[in-house]
């Protein structure tokens, strides 16, 4: 067989694969500037590969976590937060279980009654805590302001995180 005979054989692997691997170009270029102005903002921001293999540029900071991606009209951008071991100091573990079990339930009423439609809240499994999101649509041609836009929203990131935390424990 020669070199293109996988062409052949399995077209729409490879037309997928080099589809796939241009989107992620374009998506480079296009999120170069967001990298910048986020990192003129302070931020420690990386190019990764999401799990659903989009290109991303990610950002970590004391009050959360921050991803940029390409959208649809624009630049999708979502902050989002965990509290890790909510219920970490209780010492009886069936008690605490049974915590976790009832933060897992109530949680998704909170969010349908009292969050917004670009805002979700969940449990997250691996922290043992709550996890919530803001997500956010900018043009693309505000890329060089994303870096100010998200540092001034990430009180409302935590003011969420607060809110949902205490109608869980209350």
């Amino acid at each position: 067989m020669v070199e293109n005979d996988d062409a052949a054989v399995f077209p729409s692997r490879v037309s997928s694969t080099n589809g796939a691997r241009a989107n992620i170009a374009a998506a480079r270029r296009a999120l170069a500037p967001v990298q910048q102005s986020l990192s003129e903002a302070g931020f420690y921001a990386y190019g990764m590969v999401d799990d659903q293999h989009r290109w991303t540029i990610a950002a970590d900071d004391e009050a959360g976590r921050i991803d940029v991606r390409v959208g649809e009209d624009g630049f999708s951008i979502v902050l989002w937060a965990s509290s890790p071991g909510l219920y970490a100091e209780e010492e009886n573990e069936f008690r605490r279980r049974a915590l976790e079990r009832l933060a897992r339930m109530t949680i998704p009423n909170i969010a349908r009654g009292f969050l917004g439609p670009n805002q979700t809240a969940t449990w997250d499994d691996v922290d043992h805590g709550i996890a919530v999101s803001v997500h956010y649509e900018l043009p693309f041609t505000r890329s060089d302001d994303i870096g100010s836009f998200v540092r001034s929203k990430l009180p409302e990131l935590e003011q969420l995180l607060g809110f949902v935390e205490t109608q869980v424990t209350t």
